[in-house]
């Protein structure tokens, strides 16, 4: 390595540094607030003066912080499943069978897909009060579980193509069905993608704000994300202390799912960036 790629690599390092620190800067500030005295989001030192568990006692004995987290893990867990459901079996009939509107069936899915929740708003809540869902999680989890599939199908069919169509053909003459082949051949190499698609949904859905606050009146049937905006209109509104600690605990389960399954991502997301 001669001199002038020394200087470009520690270049690059130094650039990744100060990227990391910024990236890094607001989650320590926040972290370091939440054990402050005192209520205000602004002190004279980055550091606590003196250490306490105080904001987090407040917010698990005087708010409902552990309801509002316990809804938006079961909104999370149960919209990432319905997704990862109807993407697999969409992305497999997109990529493998052979049925009428198929070409034009995956433009009018990225279509929707490109269309601003905002434009649906009226027509979601007309459709959940008319079947009484309306200011219920079952609504709202079947909203976001459906309303996230467009976009995954064909991430999921891109990721299909990827796999050699000799498999589905070897099997086939063996006398397998599509049934049995996406079964016990097709659905063991999808695993990297279906985790991507469970962790992207799982974390829109869990910092979903929104739809919550329009279809949910229901102050203990709050997501994270509504519940903890209670708090600066409530007894709360200038105690950013315990908002700093609603925010770093909120944030646990999304780091826990993500650590377990951050491995499939980039195969997941690198596998399916692919043309037919």
């Amino acid at each position: 390595m001669n001199s002038r790629e020394k200087k470009n690599l520690l270049f690059a390092r130094i650039i990744a540094i100060l990227l990391t620190i910024i990236i890094l800067f607001p989650f320590v500030y926040v972290l370091l607030t939440s054990f402050k005295l005192g209520q205000s989001f602004y002190t004279s030192s980055i550091f606590p003066e003196e250490f306490t568990f105080q904001n987090y006692k407040k917010l698990f004995s005087e708010t409902n912080f552990l309801i509002w987290m316990k809804n938006s893990v079961i909104m999370g867990i149960s919209a990432a499943i319905i997704s990862v459901i109807i993407t697999m079996f969409g992305g497999y009939a997109f990529s493998r069978l052979r049925f009428p509107g198929k070409k034009y069936g995956i433009l009018l899915l990225l279509i929707i897909q490109m269309l601003p929740t905002s434009v649906a708003m009226v027509a979601y809540f007309k459709m959940l009060q008319f079947f009484g869902l309306l200011n219920t999680l079952t609504g709202l989890i079947l909203i976001l579980g459906f309303g996230n599939v467009a976009f995954g199908i064909w991430i999921m069919r891109n990721y299909l193509i990827s796999i050699p169509r000799n498999l589905d053909e070897a099997a086939y003459i063996d006398g397998a069905s599509h049934w049995k082949i996406f079964w016990k051949i097709i659905f063991p190499l999808m695993f990297p993608i279906l985790a991507t698609q469970f962790i992207l949904t799982f974390i829109g859905v869990y910092n979903e704000y929104m739809l919550s606050v329009l279809f949910l009146f229901d102050p203990m049937k709050y997501p994270l994300g509504v519940g903890v905006k209670s708090f600066l209109s409530g007894n709360y509104s200038v105690n950013w202390t315990i908002f700093c600690a609603a925010s770093i605990i909120g944030s646990l389960p999304i780091m826990i799912i993500f650590l377990l399954l951050q491995k499939y991502i980039a195969k997941g997301l690198t596998q399916g960036a692919v043309k037919e």
